[in-house]
């Protein structure tokens, strides 16, 4: 076998069952045939993730812990293989460190916890597929470490590290070594001095892109539980229109902006290496899917209107109007200091408004709280939580605005918090409360989207499609 490598990454509802795994076999077999080593990245059993995270919280319910032991007990069960050794590794594990976190909350031990889900089902899968294939199992913490960076929060630095993308000649050497097939965790990364980070929010989609700019892989193939990315979430809009093909910048705003089926960090990792992304369903592998590349004809006006949930909006007056000079400067020190992210910002001569992401940032009120306390120094703050932004985005998206005059009509009784449109012309933002996003949602699709001609870029809408699925089942992130 040659040393051309296919980067095959499966979400948590694609590694949840027995027919998930043999759909899985077989995409490992039939990218085996046309010549390639396959480095599989895979997720945690779809749920477990969920319940690591609230172990976390209340480390002292051991029904937590049966919960997940009994899950991959049955997991194994439906793989018709022998996995105890590795099932009771993790639960002494678990319940270690869950002693430790009922003294101490430290991040460290918590990413230790979550990262428990993706090292269950790797080893399980690695059971399963010795069975058909040549196949080893390698710690993702010996391929990927995280970068430091002091002006993270501690929390961030352990359950939402940064690692930097680039060719690695050693880890491709090494890899040419081992079997045709290796099986690794994604979302875990280990801290350079040591232990064990989580790449955060869609982290193993990440792990993916890494490893596959690493290795000079020729593409790296995420399989999820929808055909594709669409022009807005069809569990919302029903008319969301799949994209065929997207050029990595617009792939990243739409990332940063909400849609859910990929997240921005493995964007930006792809695109540092010009890595193709593959975004296929693993129900229906017949289906074209969306492919993210460099090579992508450049189509100006609105591809997609998207919503990014659980947003907080700042709205900071300056009760100095003599002190204007360094005003916003300040601000984002002051935000900076507090380990926090501005995603969006918008200005006038009396006031600024800032928007925050609470879960990427890993907000919770008593953070909110500080923040506004911090800046309440210079200025008068009103707060707002659990707002959404909706999203237009697009190569030269201010271009294709005129047609939103109909979208914004009916918010005559219901005020915009902001409008944000960014610089480098991809993405108009609009933020409002919670609830009030279904209706300029729906408006600004109809009036952008809905009726776009262009099929190179533009195919079937969700509602046309034979996926064999109910909407309420699509998911969204790895």
């Amino acid at each position: 076998m040659n040393d051309r490598w296919l980067v095959l990454k499966f979400g948590g509802s694609s590694v949840r069952g027995a027919a998930q795994w043999r759909a899985i076999a077989e995409r490992v077999g039939e990218r085996q045939g046309e010549g390639f080593r396959i480095l599989l990245v895979c997720s945690a059993v779809q749920g477990v993730t969920d319940l690591l995270s609230e172990l976390t919280r209340k480390p002292s319910e051991q029904g937590l812990v049966n919960l997940i032991v009994e899950r991959h007990v049955r997991l194994a069960g439906e793989l018709e293989i022998d996995a105890s050794l590795w099932i009771e590794k993790a639960r002494r594990r678990l319940q270690s460190l869950c002693q430790q976190l009922q003294n101490s909350s430290k991040p460290s031990l918590m990413a230790e916890v979550m990262a428990l889900g993706e090292w269950l089902s790797t080893r399980l899968g690695w059971v399963y597929l010795q069975q058909r294939f040549e196949t080893e199992w390698i710690d993702a913490r010996g391929l990927l470490h995280s970068s430091a960076d002091p002006d993270q929060s501690d929390r961030r630095q352990w359950l939402s590290a940064d690692c930097k993308p680039g060719p690695d000649s050693a880890l491709l050497a090494g890899l040419n070594a081992c079997a045709p097939l290796v099986i690794t965790q994604g979302f875990v990364i280990a801290r350079p001095e040591g232990g064990t980070a989580l790449l955060g929010r869609g982290g193993s989609d990440t792990s993916a892109t890494l490893l596959g700019g690493r290795i000079g892989a020729q593409r790296v193939e995420i399989w999820t539980d929808v055909p594709g990315v669409f022009s807005s979430d069809p569990r919302r809009l029903a008319d969301a229109r799949l994209l065929r093909q997207l050029d990595y910048a617009e792939a990243l705003e739409m990332a940063a902006s909400g849609a859910g089926v990929i997240h921005a960090r493995c964007i930006r990792a792809a695109a540092a290496t010009q890595t193709p992304i593959w975004i296929l369903d693993t129900a229906s592998p017949g289906l074209e899917g969306t492919r993210i590349h460099g090579q992508v004809e450049s189509f100006p006006g609105a591809k997609a209107v998207v919503c990014r949930t659980d947003m907080a909006v700042l709205l900071l007056q300056n009760i100095d109007p003599r002190q204007q000079v360094g005003f916003l400067a300040w601000v984002f020190a002051t935000v900076a200091e507090l380990g926090i992210s501005i995603e969006l910002v918008a200005t006038s001569e009396t006031t600024t408004t800032i928007a925050l992401s609470l879960r990427d940032n890993h907000l919770v009120d008593a953070d909110i709280e500080r923040l506004a306390a911090d800046l309440s120094k210079r200025c008068k703050v009103e707060v707002f939580v659990d707002c959404v932004a909706v999203n237009v985005v697009g190569r030269g998206v201010s271009k294709a605005l005129q047609h939103l005059q109909p979208a914004y009509s009916g918010f005559e009784h219901y005020p915009l918090l902001m409008v944000s449109q960014s610089a480098n012309d991809l993405c108009h933002s609009m933020l409002v409360r919670r609830g009030e996003e279904t209706a300029l949602l729906a408006a600004a699709h109809s009036a952008l989207i809905a009726n776009q001609q262009n099929a190179a870029l533009f195919g079937p809408c969700w509602s046309e499609l034979d996926i064999g699925q109910p909407l309420a089942a699509v998911g969204g992130g790895s």
